[in-house]
């Protein structure tokens, strides 16, 4: 009874709007009142919470928002989709291929996607609308594409996840790389389909010489994520130091090449990101006191034994995962997620034989289709902002995006390679 009444009391916050880690954490707390057989003191839950948050590993998590932050204000985005525009432009729905295109490049440095959804998606629905794509049609897009930021390195969920289940961040960085090139491929491959069906807009093919001009105004920004990935691979910095490195990166290029970012302008990134990182680690220190109460109450160990069956078939095992991680996608914000079902989910795959690498990589792919989809995916509400459009239109134009998502997260969950082909090639 009183797990019960703390559970439905923590939903219906959720509903009512109340801040995810204020509902997080009055679960455990009202259990506590509820349940006279426990006798442990409230204390825990604080000394949960900062427990939670006492990770050198999570240290990267800010550093990696400055540099969405700085990226959104100080003209980076701008670059990168010129480039990505000269580049795949002249296609049929070009603009929508732009899109897709510019967010995995965007990727490379911020590795969020709200940070995409806002900045870059401002400036790819605009653009879209102006030049007479569907309002529907180009917030889909732009949702959905957002969802590579969290999966090419370097990605704050797969920090997150190495954290908390002790699996080498430099390994879950870089297996993100195939799969976030391979949702890319795949949602190109539906523009284009969709392009050729209801006859959408195309643009003149761009020079070489515009190309290259572009190209180059975009360089710097490029190469960002080659030297990211290049110190981790040789051992020049830990992913953790990285994120550093990629944050004052980020601020001289757009400060000292760009001169987009003035002192003024710093302060307000420095301060928005301050923001945007407490939120993010309130969550999790809120997610750990849950995580707490659900192994106080044995909930693992009922876990693994209710997926006894299930575990003796892989496959099977694996669509349970899935759809599990798909359905708390659909409610709970995704870091809080991860925080929650990754330490309950990674023992049971591993008593299996699933890689630590592949099942952490597959488990953010699938709560990152809780981005795009109600009642709670935070790229649904950044686009539905921009474009102005309503949840029934946001809808019927996502459905053939999500779908081609759910079939890319099927092939990297089914065909390991994906996932773990650049680990074992650079770091084994």
């Amino acid at each position: 009874m009183p797990i019960a009444l703390s559970s439905i009391t923590g939903l219906l916050l959720l509903l009512i709007g109340v801040p995810v880690g204020l509902a997080l954490v009055a679960i455990p707390m009202i259990y506590m009142f509820a349940d006279p057989a426990i006798t442990t003191p409230m204390l825990v839950l604080p000394q949960r919470m900062f427990g939670a948050m006492d990770s050198f590993p999570l240290m990267a998590v800010p550093f990696f928002v400055l540099v969405g932050q700085v990226m959104n204000t100080g003209g980076i985005t701008t670059r990168i989709f010129e480039f990505a525009n000269a580049l795949v432009g002249h296609f049929r729905g070009g603009l929508a291929q732009v899109n897709i295109v510019a967010s995995l490049l965007m990727s490379g440095m911020s590795g969020s996607a709200v940070a995409d959804a806002s900045g870059l998606g401002q400036v790819e629905i605009e653009v879209m609308t102006r030049e007479g794509y569907d309002p529907g049609f180009s917030a889909a897009v732009t949702a959905a594409s957002a969802t590579v930021g969290p999966i090419v390195p370097p990605s704050i969920p797969l920090v997150i996840v190495g954290a908390i289940t002790n699996t080498s961040i430099s390994q879950l960085l870089v297996a993100g790389l195939l799969p976030g090139i391979l949702m890319t491929v795949a949602m190109c491959l539906l523009v284009a389909w969709i392009g050729r069906r209801d006859n959408l807009p195309t643009r003149p093919r761009a020079s070489l010489r515009h190309l290259a001009v572009t190209f180059g105004r975009s360089a710097p920004a490029l190469f960002a994520p080659v030297l990211l990935i290049g110190g981790i691979l040789f051992g020049v910095f830990t992913p953790t130091e990285a994120s550093a490195v990629a944050a004052i990166y980020a601020i001289l290029i757009a400060m000292f090449w760009y001169r987009d970012l003035t002192l003024t302008q710093l302060y307000r990134v420095l301060w928005s990101s301050a923001m945007a990182v407490g939120a993010i680690f309130f969550i999790i220190a809120c997610a750990a006191t849950v995580s707490w109460l659900l192994t106080w109450l044995g909930v693992p160990q009922n876990l693994a034994q209710s997926l006894s069956g299930v575990a003796e078939s892989p496959t099977l095992l694996m669509l349970a995962i899935i759809g599990f991680l798909m359905i708390v996608g659909c409610f709970l914000e995704s870091n809080a997620a991860l925080i929650l079902v990754a330490p309950l989910l990674m023992p049971i795959g591993l008593s299996a034989g699933f890689d630590p690498v592949h099942l952490g990589t597959v488990m953010v792919l699938t709560l990152m289709l809780g981005l795009i989809t109600p009642p709670v995916g935070m790229n649904m509400f950044i686009v539905m902002g921009i474009a102005k459009i309503s949840l029934s239109t946001y809808i019927r134009a996502t459905i053939p995006f999500f779908l081609i998502l759910v079939l890319a997260t099927l092939i990297v969950a089914f065909v390991p390679w994906f996932s773990l082909a650049v680990p074992q090639a650079l770091l084994r």
